[in-house]
């Protein structure tokens, strides 16, 4: 979806705190607090993303920037808040399409797919939920309505690890349904789900780390930082282009492209996003009654 016009205007300067902004921030506060307290694992695993990911911008920086940047706490709460409303998402619309389609699918098939060792169903599931996934997030793209909710992903413009928390629900929701929709209704069970679910989570949080990783020849197998950095490039001739966590599929639907060894000057949308996490929240819906 390409933006419009450059109309930049600093984040953040010359603001006032008000009444509501304190409310808002406090509300975020709480909600960030609910899903820390409610998942004990979330907080191990957060601490040990800190400890991998902030020594390795350090010494691998792409580019300098602070550990602290701008608009850190925001995406803190995205990362905890969101993945708990986007299994919600998921679990609706997976349960409920899934449910209807499972029913036409033949016993054997699912039978023949429950058959296979779990490295199998995970090898499968991968490939399925990457092909799945790549035509969910073209469409967040290309689709005006799902793009109101899927920009306030592209609105980032620091990459690092913890930019990729940045996604609104609903639009995450959306594209992960496209993900393991398919196998879900083949019959694949939780174990191949479940690997799909968590190998792709921290490949995409490495995908936006502030480093300057090619992972070389392999470059065009797995994607690396440096390709999907150039996804959230604010630069014309980028829109649109690198979809997918697997280059080979961008490349078999024409949508890859990458200038080796040069990278963005610049990151997000011609358009100033809202500050913090419930306006955020709410800016696909403002947008919707303009």
């Amino acid at each position: 979806m390409s933006p419009t016009p450059d109309q930049r205007v600093p984040a953040g300067r010359g603001r006032r705190p008000t009444v509501t902004g304190f409310l808002l921030g406090a509300a975020s506060t709480g909600l960030f607090v609910g899903a820390l307290a409610t998942r004990e694992g979330f907080v191990v695993g957060l601490a040990l993303l800190f400890v991998i990911f902030v020594p390795l911008e350090k010494i691998f920086a792409l580019r300098p920037q602070r550990v602290l940047r701008r608009g850190w706490r925001t995406d803190m709460v995205h990362l905890a808040v969101n993945s708990l409303l986007v299994t919600a998402v998921v679990f609706v619309l997976v349960g409920s399409l899934g449910g209807v389609l499972r029913t036409v699918m033949p016993d054997a098939v699912t039978a023949a797919v429950r058959g296979q060792p779990a490295w199998a169903q995970i090898v499968a599931v991968l490939v399925l939920g990457h092909l799945g996934g790549y035509w969910g997030h073209r469409l967040a793209h290309r689709v005006p309505v799902l793009w109101r909710f899927h920009k306030v992903h592209h609105s980032i413009r620091e990459m690092d690890w913890l930019a990729a928390g940045r996604l609104h629900p609903i639009d995450q929701g959306f594209i992960r349904t496209c993900a393991v929709l398919p196998a879900f209704v083949l019959g694949f069970g939780e174990v191949g789900l479940g690997g799909y679910v968590l190998v792709t989570t921290l490949h995409a949080i490495l995908l936006h780390a502030n480093v300057r990783f090619t992972f070389g020849p392999l470059r065009w197998i797995i994607a690396s930082p440096e390709y999907h950095h150039w996804h959230h490039a604010d630069q014309p001739e980028h829109y649109d282009k690198n979809f997918s966590e697997l280059p080979l599929l961008d490349m078999l639907f024409g949508t890859a492209h990458m200038t080796w060894r040069r990278h963005p000057r610049r990151y997000g949308l011609d358009e100033e996003p809202p500050t913090g996490y419930l306006r955020q929240l709410v800016w696909p819906f403002r947008q919707a009654s303009l």
